[in-house]
């Protein structure tokens, strides 16, 4: 499987003419899911699920790791999901759908009333990072998401998906 990914791989054009990344790659996916997996089992000691997405909001990988429950496997990828279609991790969307903060904050600061929307799909749980294009300056153009589900806090879930984010920015 290591070849058909590395050929694969090695032809699609994931920069734009100045070097910037424009779109998420199945090797790139492998890399954060590898940097997320052993950041679960060796440093957090839980096993997780991991998923990414591209920028339409289709699978690119995931895995569940030796141990982790079945059901964390949909949950890492609606959060990756939930990352991309709204643009912002899923720990900032939760503290927006908070009715404990929606009270405290004046009328249209929050955003208590997407918490159904999407078909039920939107998850605010701690755990999804939305990727966004590097190298365009603000990066505004989101181009994907990634999204772990296991551990035992969504803190931590979040973690988990911050260590699978910034593998994408090594060497």
């Amino acid at each position: 499987m290591e070849r058909v990914t590395e050929r694969v791989t090695d032809k699609e054009t994931i920069f734009d003419q100045r070097g910037h990344i424009t779109k998420i790659t199945l090797g790139m996916a492998q890399k954060m899911l590898e940097a997320a997996v052993r950041y679960s089992v060796e440093i957090a000691g839980f096993p997780c699920s991991i998923a990414v997405v591209d920028a339409s909001g289709a699978v690119i990988a995931v895995h569940r790791a030796d141990g982790a429950p079945p059901g964390t496997t949909d949950i890492a990828i609606e959060k990756a999901w939930s990352a991309l279609a709204m643009g912002m991790p899923t720990l900032m969307l939760g503290r927006f759908i908070d009715p404990r903060v929606a009270a405290t904050l004046p009328l249209g600061a929050h955003a208590i009333g997407i918490a159904n929307r999407h078909r039920g799909r939107l998850c605010a749980i701690h755990g999804g990072i939305p990727i966004r294009e590097v190298g365009t300056g603000l990066g505004l153009n989101v181009i994907g998401g990634i999204g772990a589900s296991g551990c035992p806090s969504a803190e931590d879930d979040n973690t988990v998906s911050q260590a699978g984010f910034s593998a994408l920015y090594d060497d």
